[in-house]
C-alpha cells in the first residue's frame, strides 16, 4: 500500500472571501417581464381585432338589410335601409322611437335605451324636406321622459305634418307618458292590443332622509342665495308654501300636456274639460284596447296596418318602407 494519500487531478479552485455577496437569481424577475409583456401585446391585439372587426361590420350588410343610399343629415352621415314593399322612387320612411326621452344622447354603437330628440328631430327635418318621403311611421316604444325633449319631437312631427307629409304613430309595448305625447302629434295612432299607453300626467319626487340624519348624528348647513333655492331638499321638512310651489309647477306643466292631447284628439271629441275629469287624465295607463274605446288611439294593428294606413295617406299605391340608419364611424364606437 502506497503510504502517500496522493493529489486530484485537475487545477484548484480558487479561493472564495468569506464576506462576498451571493449572486443573485433572475429567473423570477424575467419572468414577471415577460408575462406584463405578453399581457400587453394581448390586449393590443385583441383592441386590433375589435378594430377590424367593426371595419368589417361597415362594408357587410348584417341583419338582411341593404343600404341603399347614404345621406348626410346635419353633418353625419346616414345609411337608408330597405324595410318592405316594392322598388318605387315612393318612400314611407320609418323611424324607430325607442326608450327614455331625452334632449340628447352620447353617440354609441349598438343599442341604446335613450331616445334623443336631436336624432328623431334631424330625421323629421330630412322627411320634410326630402320630395321622396311620402309618408312617416313613428314606431313607439317608450316610457316617456324629459317634459322639453318630448314637447321638441311633438313641434317636429307637426312641423312634418305642414309640409303635407302624413305621420303615423304606430304604437308598441309601450307608449305612456310622453311616449303619448309624442304620439298625440300625428295624423293617426294605431296600439298593438296590448300596447301600455296613457299615463297623461306630471311628476316630480324627492327623498326626505332628515330622520335617519337625525338618529346617526349628521347635520347639513345650506347656504343658499334665497329661501326657496333648496326647496326640494331632503335634509329638512318642506314649508307649506314650498309645496303650493312645485305643485303649481306640476299643474302648469300638466295643463299644457292636457292641451296637446285635445288638440291632437279634438275630431275625436276630446276636450280639455273631458280629459282633465275623466280617467283619461288621472295618470292611469290603459291597454291598447281600452285606449280605443276612449278615443286615445284610432285603431288597433300591427306593422302592416301601419304601413298600409301611411300609404292609404300619402295617396300611393306603390312604395317602399325604409328607415335611416346612423353611418358606423370610430367616434360613434368610441
Amino acid at each position: 500500500m502506497d503510504d502517500n494519500l496522493g493529489c486530484q487531478d485537475g487545477p484548484a479552485s480558487s479561493p472564495v472571501p468569506e464576506n462576498s455577496a451571493p449572486t443573485p437569481k433572475k429567473g423570477p424577475k424575467f419572468l414577471s417581464c415577460f408575462l406584463i409583456s405578453a399581457i400587453i401585446l394581448s390586449i393590443l391585439g385583441l383592441f386590433m381585432i375589435i378594430i377590424v372587426g367593426l371595419v368589417a361590420l361597415a362594408v357587410i350588410d348584417f341583419g338582411g338589410d341593404t343600404a341603399e343610399q347614404q345621406l348626410t343629415i346635419d353633418g353625419q352621415r346616414f345609411d337608408q335601409i330597405y324595410i318592405s314593399g316594392e322598388s318605387s322612387e315612393n318612400k314611407i320612411l320609418l323611424i324607430p322611437c325607442t326608450g327614455i326621452i331625452v334632449g340628447r344622447s352620447q353617440d354609441s354603437f349598438g343599442a341604446s335605451s335613450y331616445l334623443s330628440a336631436d336624432y328623431i328631430c334631424s330625421l323629421l327635418d330630412q322627411a320634410a324636406k326630402d320630395d321622396s318621403i311620402k309618408a312617416v311611421i313613428l314606431r313607439i316604444d317608450s316610457p316617456g321622459g324629459e317634459v322639453v325633449a318630448a314637447d321638441r319631437i311633438y313641434r317636429a312631427v307637426l312641423a312634418v305634418r305642414k309640409a303635407g307629409v302624413p305621420v303615423v304613430a304606430q304604437m308598441e309595448s309601450l307608449a305612456a307618458s310622453g311616449g303619448y305625447y309624442v304620439a298625440a302629434g300625428c295624423d293617426y295612432i294605431i296600439a298593438h292590443p296590448m300596447t301600455t299607453t296613457g299615463s297623461i300626467g306630471v311628476i316630480m319626487s324627492t327623498f326626505k332622509y332628515y330622520d335617519l340624519m337625525q338618529k346617526i348624528g349628521v347635520q347639513a348647513e345650506n347656504y343658499t342665495s334665497g329661501n326657496m333655492k333648496d326647496m326640494l331638499s331632503g335634509t329638512r321638512p318642506t314649508s307649506p308654501e314650498e309645496k303650493q310651489l312645485v305643485q303649481q309647477h306640476i299643474d302648469r306643466v300638466y295643463d299644457q300636456f292636457v292641451q296637446v292631447v285635445a288638440d291632437g284628439r279634438k275630431k275625436q271629441g276630446l276636450t280639455v274639460d273631458k280629459i282633465k275629469n275623466s280617467i283619461i287624465g288621472d295618470g292611469r295607463v290603459f291597454l291598447g284596447t281600452q285606449a280605443l274605446e276612449l278615443k286615445l288611439v284610432d285603431a288597433l294593428g300591427y306593422n302592416t296596418d301601419a304601413e298600409k294606413k301611411a300609404a292609404a295617406m300619402a295617396g300611393i299605391d306603390e312604395y317602399q318602407v325604409v328607415s335611416l340608419r346612423r353611418g358606423f364611424s370610430l367616434r360613434n364606437f368610441l
